[in-house]
């Protein structure tokens, strides 16, 4: 990244490769970026993202708190309302599973859908920088964020990259 980031260079794309290329573009400037597309694309997925989804972690985390919840919120039943069946321990693990597992699942899927709402910042009700409601219908948007003294050499650069048009926004 280089210094302050205070305005945005809009680049608005008919093709798809033309896209991928001012993608590479911010990347190898080690520019901020961000990507808008009429619709879901692995290349562009593949342009943009480097790693896994940290969202797994939340999964795993909300798993790990939903089976813990239900062996104990079934233990402590069972240990509050003691009932003898057969001679069975008062705390019997067989008799748990399904409730442990039913949790997992429930608290799993809870964590799973928080933190994609968190990592992609959904919902933003303020206006996004950048985007164009031609980016949801037929266009696809790259936005460059730089300092003003670089707006010329990326506007030529993601003009280079086969933009139909280029704006300069203020940034953040």
């Amino acid at each position: 990244m280089k210094g302050d980031k205070d305005k945005a260079v809009v680049g608005v794309f008919s093709y798809l490769d033309d896209a991928l290329s001012a993608v590479e573009f911010a990347k190898g400037s080690g520019y901020e970026y961000k990507v808008y597309s009429p619709v879901p694309n692995h290349h562009l997925e593949h342009a943009t993202c480097d790693s896994r989804s940290p969202v797994r972690m939340f999964t795993l985390a909300g798993a790990l708190f939903g089976i813990t919840a239900g062996f104990t919120l079934a233990i402590m039943c069972s240990l509050d309302y003691p009932l003898r069946v057969s001679a069975k321990d008062i705390v019997s693990i067989p008799g748990f599973v399904v409730i442990g597992y039913e949790c997992t699942i429930l608290f799993g899927a809870i964590a799973t859908l928080t933190g994609l709402c968190h990592l992609t910042r959904t919902p933003n009700i303020f206006r996004k920088l950048g985007y164009d409601p031609r980016f949801s219908y037929d266009k696809f948007g790259v936005v460059v964020s730089c300092p003003s003294s670089d707006v010329d050499a990326v506007s030529k650069g993601v003009e280079d990259s086969g933009a139909e048009e280029v704006n300069v926004e203020n940034g953040l």
